[in-house]
């Protein structure tokens, strides 16, 4: 029963260990903190050592399907959201920071003197979590981090984020507030996905004042807006920092391999539609000083970025005019007429198909003949061999589709999880969808565009989609 999956996991680990070899590294230990300048970290993102991963993953999974008893792994799956809610909890306690100044461990009493939570519930937590493999807990009650869970370090200080809670996740890596945001107001929502599904209106709108998480917080506009609104300050900053933690499931350079940016004419101009407080663009504008850029998002986060992020990481491209900040709603006429390439990257992905198409469609009222798209998006497989979507990515360079060795699943079931958790996070936050190059084909073609080439980045879980008008 098992040979197969047997097989490819033992295969895999022998060419992980090799790789390791290689370079005179171990695997990084699950037992120690995640350390992101260790050179093993580094092997471990190489694009053999991931492809590998992912196989042992995938194969690990199959395994657990068919061996585990059913009703188990069906009532485990159904209680999977008390492991969220738990790691939630231990997220707003700090539990992460608290225990980073103890690295031996320090007992759930000592963690509750710091953080406030009733011991006894605190251990509870945790011992949910370690048995996820978060944390660990060494001796009865005694709990320290591991690479899990230090992933959601701040880097501040207990009494720092005490001091200052609503700004706890400003400038920190990200990863804390993205654990966070998915553990409050996106699970609160995604509990109401029935209602919202079977509701008469709702279940078949394509609005963004309609979502899950609007049911959940009974507001009726969208997601956006509702950040802005009073009593939402923590929420909408710990949101923020979160989108940027989301690059963190890419290498730190992805935007800049793909699409050759070094093509484009000195000069050129490059729109940043929806990019935030511009993150992305300071990337590129980093490695090419010669383009000219553009970013756009609502006037809350260009005066945020503005203030917060270019004036103190890169003065002097807003100074000599190399980037401009610009408010813009983007579901309104483009603003900037004949750019060299608009970028929407993890734009898309917050909209439904009606309210994209119309993006889409802007950008192509503004486009020149000349003008490139190129869109940052996950691309969701099919969890079976399906002719009509390798039809659909027929002819388009980069839209191979190679499949996994028997009997694992052709999108590799849970080593491949990602795309379809984002796709369910769009839904519940934003009535927006992750999309099959079947469904990205459609919809770029009705809206003036045609794909040219898809780059797959090693590492990312996103793929770039270059387009051109059609």
């Amino acid at each position: 029963m098992a040979q197969a999956q047997n097989y490819i996991i033992s295969a895999s680990v022998d060419q992980i260990d090799a790789a390791f070899e290689n370079f005179g590294q171990q695997y990084p230990s699950l037992d120690k903190p995640f350390n992101p300048t260790a050179p093993s970290e580094a092997i471990s993102l190489s694009p053999e050592v991931v492809r590998c991963s992912s196989l042992i993953v995938a194969a690990c999974g199959h395994l657990s399907a068919n061996v585990n008893v059913p009703a188990m792994s069906i009532y485990a799956t159904a209680g999977g959201f008390h492991v969220s809610a738990a790691l939630g909890a231990a997220l707003e306690g700090n539990t992460v920071e608290i225990l980073r100044d103890h690295p031996s461990g320090l007992s759930i009493y000592d963690i509750s003197a710091q953080n406030g939570m009733d011991p006894i519930h605190l251990g509870r937590i945790l011992r949910l979590l370690a048995t996820h493999h978060i944390f660990i807990e060494i001796t009865p009650n005694v709990f320290k981090n591991n690479r899990l869970s230090s992933m959601m370090d701040t880097l501040k200080t207990v009494n720092e984020i005490q001091s200052d809670p609503e700004n706890k996740h400003v400038g920190t890596p990200g990863m804390s507030a993205l654990i966070e945001h998915t553990c409050d107001e996106i699970m609160k929502g995604a509990s109401f996905l029935t209602e919202f599904l079977t509701d008469p209106v709702m279940g078949s709108s394509g609005a963004q004042e309609h979502s899950p998480m609007g049911v959940a917080f009974k507001y009726n506009k969208p997601s956006w807006e509702w950040y802005e609104n009073p009593g939402n300050e923590y929420r909408v900053k710990r949101f923020m920092a979160a989108m940027e933690g989301s690059t963190k499931f890419d290498p730190p350079n992805a935007i800049l391999q793909g699409f050759d940016w070094g093509s484009l004419p000195s000069k050129a101009l490059v729109v940043d539609v929806g990019g935030g407080m511009g993150h992305t663009t300071k990337k590129i504008c980093e490695a090419y000083p010669d383009l000219k850029y553009v970013v756009q998002d609502r006037p809350m986060v260009i005066e945020q970025g503005r203030s917060k992020f270019w004036r103190n990481e890169f003065s002097e491209a807003l100074s000599d005019g190399s980037v401009v900040l610009q408010a813009h709603d983007f579901l309104t006429e483009q603003l900037i007429l004949h750019a060299n390439v608009f970028l929407c990257r993890m734009i898309l992905h917050d909209y439904g198909r009606s309210m994209a198409k119309v993006i889409l469609q802007h950008l192509r009222d503004a486009a020149s003949q000349d003008t490139k798209l190129l869109i940052v998006d996950t691309i969701v497989p099919y969890a079976c061999l399906d002719e009509s979507q390798m039809e659909a990515g027929r002819g388009i360079p980069g839209m191979e589709f190679p499949q996994p060795p028997a009997p694992l699943l052709a999108n590799l079931g849970k080593a491949n999880a990602i795309p379809y958790i984002a796709d369910f996070q769009m839904l519940v936050g934003f009535n927006g969808e992750e999309r099959t190059i079947g469904t990205f084909t459609e919809l770029l073609y009705e809206s003036g565009w045609k794909i040219t080439r898809v780059f797959t980045i090693p590492g990312s879980i996103h793929k770039q989609i270059l387009a051109v008008v059609a």
